[in-house]
């Protein structure tokens, strides 16, 4: 029906043109919408994590807080209502990919007695090393990646505008047709 009524505006407004964007806006939108969130960079979940650590409160206290601050990161609530309940080690099945190691240092630490926000501090260290390793392997791909476009756009252009005057001048020698 949406689809319709905007395939009709879109006609008296612009066209066959604007009939076909109204009819094809109403499914896009609602596919741009149903798309799913990213999930916030791992960086970010231990930055706040350390924060909160810092702050005095507990390891459970804080993957609380944290889930609550990135309300966009489902796992991570689901891991901090599980180990409220169960604790850090009962949680670490629940935990993704990103989030299981993370938990897994956590949950040694508190057992160990360690340093809760020194290890959250050595794990974003690890974190963002590894964002820079991928930052320069990503950089230094980047002139074969170029490598085409140079190639196919600019050098042309920039032989034309070395050769044009002496082409130029060579023509007009031999026909004399710019004079």
């Amino acid at each position: 029906m949406t689809s319709a009524l905007t395939a009709c505006l879109g006609a008296l407004i612009a066209g066959p043109l604007g009939a076909l964007a109204g009819a094809l806006l109403p499914p896009a939108s609602r596919r741009l919408a149903n798309r799913p969130k990213p999930e916030p960079p791992m960086t970010l979940v231990l930055l706040l994590l350390l924060v909160e650590l810092r702050s005095g409160l507990s390891v459970l206290a804080s993957l609380i807080e944290v889930a609550v601050s990135l309300p966009e990161y489902e796992n991570l609530r689901r891991v901090s209502r599980v180990a409220r309940v169960s604790g850090l080690t009962a949680s670490l099945a629940l935990a993704d990919h990103r989030l299981r190691p993370v938990i897994a240092h956590l949950s040694r630490a508190q057992r160990s007695g360690a340093s809760l926000s020194g290890t959250v501090r050595r794990l974003l260290d690890g974190e963002l090393a590894s964002e820079k390793a991928r930052r320069i392997a990503r950089a230094r791909s980047l002139p074969v990646l170029l490598m085409l476009p140079v190639t196919l756009l600019m050098l042309p252009g920039l032989i034309l505008a070395l050769y044009a005057p002496s082409l130029l001048g060579m023509f007009e020698d031999l026909t004399g047709v710019f004079s």
